[in-house]
Order: C-alpha cells, then structure tokens, then sequence
C-alpha cells in the first residue's frame, strides 16, 4: 500500500511538472501545494461533552441589531454540534439564556453566569462579552470588526476553565478579534449592503468562537492557484 502511494505521488507530481512546461508558472503553486500540506491550527481549548449553553453578554448594546447576537451564538453552537464536540442532547439553546438573563435584567437584578447556567440546565457555560461589533471606524470606510472576551465555565465546580487560570494568561478571558478581510466599498452606503455585511461579520465571528475549541486548517489552495504567473 505505501508503494502504490508512492506511486501515485511521483506520477502525480511529474505530471503537474510536464503541465507546468506547457501551461507557464501558475501550475508552481499546485506543486507546492502537494509537497507542503496546510498548517493546522490548534484547538485553544477541549471542551467537556456535558450540557452546555453559550451565552453572550451585550449589556451596553455594542451589537446592532441586537438580533445578531443570535446569529452568533446559533452559528457557534450548530458548528459545536456538527464537529461533534458537544452532543446534540447536550447542547442547550443560546436563546433559553438571554431569556433568562433578559427576565432578570427587566426586574433590576443584574443575574451571575451561575445562576444563568442554573436556569438551563447547564454544567459548562462559554461566554462572550462583546467588546466591539462595528462595520466602520469612520463612518464611511468598511472595516467589519468585532472584538469579543471569551471564557469557559464550569458550572459544576464554580471555576473557570478558559483560560486555563493557572497559565500565562495575563487576564481571565481570551480576547476574540474577528475581521471581514478586504471588505468592497461598492454599496456601502447602502442599508442593504450594510445589513448583508452585519450578518456576515455575526456568521464569521460565531465561526470564529466555535473555532477556538477544535483543530482546523485554512484555505490556502485557492489564494495559491490565483498568484501571478
């Protein structure tokens, strides 16, 4: 068998090698590609497979419209489901959270992460107390960003876990920066351009939160096959 892989290296190789020949210096980067896997990113964190809620603290209002922080924590809690790290039984709606929390911030009580975990039924809790969620810095330039702290809780023990508090973290929470890269001027004056880019940078950061608790590669073929040649 590892013949026969070696076989097919080689073969395939040599012919992106003739291709390039023919086809100019595009073909390189698929030879790169081939001898130089993707880097991995690594996990920042292993969840527990217990019940679990992720809830998204926005008491100043940084997001808008408010109902982007369900986009977030939805987007975050379906690819903690789909990568299998959390049990579907297991992971509780990011709704049933803010509910509870809304309930207890209309009667005046500010409510513990405790105490929310309590009311759902968790017995780990992510958090994400959102820092920043702007589309421009000067009102006319595009630069979708969101900056978010991230922590893990668990509810069982009353400790936190993310970041891990015997560490080097110099802080008790993770700082999340989460950028649309490039993103078009064209329409942006436009509420409906503007609307489009708030629910990706609300999809893009709720992927980037999921992401801290799983190992993954980034997509480098497609910038490489597009390169100059």
């Amino acid at each position: 068998m590892n013949l026969y892989r070696l076989l097919s290296a080689g073969l395939l190789l040599a012919s992106l090698i003739m291709l390039q020949s023919v086809g100019g210096c595009n073909i390189a980067t698929p030879i790169a590609y081939v001898l130089h896997p993707e880097p991995q990113v690594s996990a920042e964190f292993t969840l527990s497979n217990v019940p679990t809620v992720i809830f998204i603290d926005d008491r100043r209002n940084r997001i808008n419209p408010t109902r982007l922080r369900r986009v977030i924590a939805d987007e975050a809690t379906t690819l903690l489901m789909e990568k299998r790290l959390i049990s579907e039984q297991f992971m509780i709606s990011p709704r049933d959270a803010m509910v509870m929390a809304r309930k207890q911030d209309r009667s005046g009580t500010i409510i513990s992460l405790q105490k929310v975990g309590e009311l759902v039924g968790a017995q780990q809790l992510i958090y994400i107390d959102v820092e920043q969620f702007a589309l421009t810095y000067d009102g006319v330039t595009p630069a979708p960003r969101s900056i978010s702290k991230v922590k893990v809780l668990d509810l069982v023990s009353g400790k936190r876990v993310f970041p891990d508090p015997g560490g080097d973290s110099p802080t008790d929470y993770f700082t999340l920066n989460v950028e649309i890269p490039s993103p078009s001027p064209h329409g942006f004056h436009t509420a409906k351009i503007r609307n489009e880019m708030n629910d990706e940078l609300a999809l893009l950061t709720g992927e980037r939160l999921a992401k801290l608790f799983y190992n993954y590669t980034e997509s480098e073929l497609g910038d490489r096959l597009n390169g100059p040649g």
